[in-house]
């Protein structure tokens, strides 16, 4: 229901606001009320402004007074600057961003006097009313369906670039319905790169060729007209046209100066060059989005067992912050019923999950280095096979286990333990009730066996399973016999947490977590009082860290080889 119908008093006021400006103010008149579509409150008026008058209405919002009244002028004509085009609603002083309830319709007839009275001062004298909107490239570019990317590095690198020189570049161009997008990937000859994006190429797209001409001619007139830049090529731009081939060509052109290009892409019509226009966007500058410390998690090495919904999530987690390099290990394949909890989406269907995280991994980082094993790890796997992974994950920096399988994770336990290296595990409880994350680090916390006992001891200490048993994925029931199921915001959470433990051990000497485990609730069930209730569980030092050692001596050891290999000690 409209808002004048409910708040009567609001309306009125509204009314004898109005009537009191006209009073006071020789510049308004012909003030008319009406009804428009859907029963809006409308009012149209008149502003008299040096001989001239303005025909005006204003519309009152269903959600007034919450939000504000829209003035426009009512014979479609651009009045001012501060319009969206012509006809359309005037940009006044109060706007979304700074309303308030209290303001009246009366405030935006004046707040439109103002503005076009600033803009038309008496005499020759040139009226700028001063604008107060803070422009957003989404806002220019909302109605524009071709892009083309420019980094600001690329925009630095192009001012060292001599005039009048055509430098070849490279950039991908993507099609996703309704927009093309493309993005500078380098610029310069492949053997003298002058510059090169750091953005991974998205999957779908395609390397387009093209030349960067830096000019100070007037190129802004080919955005309205990008067919005209092929007439105007050989007199205007005799060396951009000597670089091109005869036949047409089929590529990117950019043209000018500064951080104003104009973007062309070129291609062959029924045998003949046209070009049509890329709306050009200079992306910010990427750096210092995360800590310094994390610049030494590129050269680090993460194994991740287990590629489902903890394990996808915590790898883009990781791949965000800037870990490059993986190790990718399960057997199992995508499925449509896995789209409710995994970070894949519908193009992961029917892949191994380890292929399709890696090329989702490769839409995150450039450069990545993704190692895949599509082996269940602890199952029927031949015994070589088995090995084989086991070396694989012997060479990473750090283990995840993201299986909640007791036999993988003794597998990965064993690795952890004999080559010294962290372990950082998750479990996310029945139901979607909490989790619980752990880390093992060698020689400051147990080893990984023992602390997952120690923690499963502290369960049952307080009279949690360490696993519950369901008829379904992460199922349960309440006390009270409801079911609950986890969804894809409470395993988010737990994953979330884990990758925090990860990229700790990772980047820090000094861990800020004082507890190596954390039992985290989602729901007041069980042990937790509240949701987001958290509980570190302290663990102590158990188990010995490297090769397991019996204190055998060389006659020992010398011993053993000869009654092992008798034919080599003869």
């Amino acid at each position: 229901m409209s808002w004048w119908i409910t708040n009567t008093s609001r309306a009125k006021s509204e009314q004898i606001a109005l009537a009191q400006v006209v009073e006071r103010a020789g510049w308004l008149s012909s003030v008319t009320w009406r009804i428009g579509e859907n029963l809006q409150l409308m009012v149209d008026f008149d502003i008299q402004h040096n001989g001239e008058t303005f025909v005006l209405s204003m519309a009152y919002p269903s959600t007034f007074p919450d939000t504000p009244p829209m003035v426009r002028p009512r014979d479609a004509k651009r009045l001012s600057w501060h319009q969206y085009g012509a006809g359309g609603e005037l940009c006044l002083e109060f706007r979304p961003d700074n309303w308030d309830p209290a303001i009246t319709g009366a405030m935006m007839v004046e707040s439109a006097y103002r503005l076009i009275s600033g803009e038309r001062p008496p005499g020759d004298e040139v009226g700028i009313v001063p604008s107060a909107h803070q422009t957003s490239v989404g806002r220019e570019v909302r109605g524009e369906f071709t892009r083309f990317v420019i980094p600001r590095g690329a925009i630095d690198a192009f001012g060292g670039l001599p005039k009048y020189v055509p430098i070849p570049i490279k950039a991908w161009d993507r099609l996703e319905k309704p927009t093309w997008v493309a993005s500078l990937v380098s610029v310069g000859d492949e053997g003298s790169i002058i510059w090169s994006d750091s953005a991974p190429q998205p999957s779908g797209s395609s390397i387009v060729k093209g030349l960067v001409l830096r000019t100070e001619r007037e190129v802004a007139r080919f955005r309205a007209d990008p067919r005209s830049f092929i007439g105007a090529l050989p007199a205007e731009f005799p060396e951009l046209a000597h670089r091109l081939p005869e036949n047409p060509f089929d590529g990117f052109v950019l043209l000018g100066e500064g951080d104003l290009w104009t973007a062309l892409n070129l291609f062959a019509y029924e045998g003949r060059q046209s070009a049509f226009h890329y709306k050009t966007i200079i992306a910010p500058e990427t750096s210092g989005r995360l800590s310094s410390d994390y610049a030494v998690l590129a050269e680090k090495r993460v194994a991740i067992i287990g590629c489902g919904s903890v394990g996808s999530k915590m790898a883009a987690t990781l791949a965000r912050s800037g870990v490059r390099q993986f190790t990718l290990v399960d057997d199992d394949v995508f499925f449509a019923a896995n789209l409710v909890r995994n970070d894949l989406d519908a193009r992961a269907i029917g892949l191994h999950k380890v292929d399709a995280l890696t090329a989702r991994l490769k839409d995150i980082v450039v450069d990545g280095d993704v190692e895949c094993r599509r082996v269940a790890l602890g199952q029927q796997e031949s015994a070589g096979t088995t090995e084989s992974v086991i070396e694989e994950l012997a060479r990473a920096d750090l283990l995840v286990d993201a299986t909640a399988d007791p036999r993988a994770f003794n597998l990965v336990a064993a690795v952890a333990r004999r080559q010294r290296k962290p372990m950082v595990w998750c479990e996310v409880f029945a139901g979607g009730i909490g989790g619980i994350v752990a880390r093992a680090r060698p020689d400051v916390d147990p080893t990984p066996t023992h602390a997952r006992g120690q923690v499963r001891a502290w369960c049952d200490k307080h009279g949690v399973p360490w696993t519950g048993a369901a008829d379904i994925e992460y199922g349960a029931q309440s006390e009270n016999g409801s079911p609950l199921v986890a969804d894809d915001a409470d395993v988010s959470v737990i994953a979330g947490h884990a990758a925090r433990l990860a990229l700790d051990v990772l980047t820090r000497e000094q861990s800020i977590f004082p507890s190596s485990a954390y039992a985290i609730g989602l729901t007041a069930e069980w042990i937790f009082q509240a949701p987001f209730d958290t509980w570190p569980i302290d663990l102590r030092s158990e188990g010995e860290w490297g090769e397991s050692q019996d204190g055998a001596s060389a006659d020992d050891l010398k011993d053993l080889l000869a009654s092992l290999f008798p034919e080599v000690a003869a």
